[in-house]
């Protein structure tokens, strides 16, 4: 049997209970710093949060004042359907007997700028020659590679005087 004296049972239980009371300030003092670090990270994180919040709603105001300055812009230029009726009223003016203008389509490309298809039929070179140049009045002119009656006229329209 193993016999241990008092003193040396004391100092054992002694020793045991600083190290006992040791681990729990240590353990107590660990949590607490790991508490305050994640309350700062959370205080970090929630002030980021709320600039990237304010850039958001500042790219959101953006971008709402952008369409509508796009908006205004648009609406100083003429619109499709606009446009169409203008060339269909020119060229029914403008066609006669030696050359007739008909308006195919137009496509829209940017906010100012049209691609006008037309067909030019005329019964003599003066008249395909007045009809050319009805078309290049209008804008830059192409002649179709696969028809030799179509034209691609590339309108470049001005913006409208806006009364306030």
């Amino acid at each position: 049997m193993i016999s241990i004296n008092r003193k040396r049972f004391n100092l054992i239980i002694k020793v045991g209970f600083v190290i006992f009371i040791a681990y729990i300030i240590g353990f107590f003092f660990f949590k607490l710093a790991s508490f305050f670090k994640i309350a700062y990270e959370k205080d970090q994180l929630t002030n980021e949060l709320q600039i990237k919040k304010q850039e958001t709603l500042s790219l959101k105001r953006k971008i709402v004042n952008i369409k509508d300055d796009m908006k205004e812009v648009e609406s100083r230029y003429i619109k499709k359907d606009e446009l169409d009726s203008k060339i269909k009223d020119v060229y029914k003016r403008m066609s006669v007997l030696d050359y007739n203008l008909k308006f195919l389509d137009s496509k829209r490309m940017c906010i100012d700028n049209y691609i006008i298809i037309t067909q030019l039929t005329a019964r003599s070179k003066k008249g395909l020659n007045a009809g050319e140049g009805i078309l290049s009045y209008l804008g830059q002119m192409k002649k179709s590679e696969k028809n030799n009656t179509i034209y691609f006229v590339n309108y470049i329209s001005k913006p409208k005087d806006i009364k306030k």
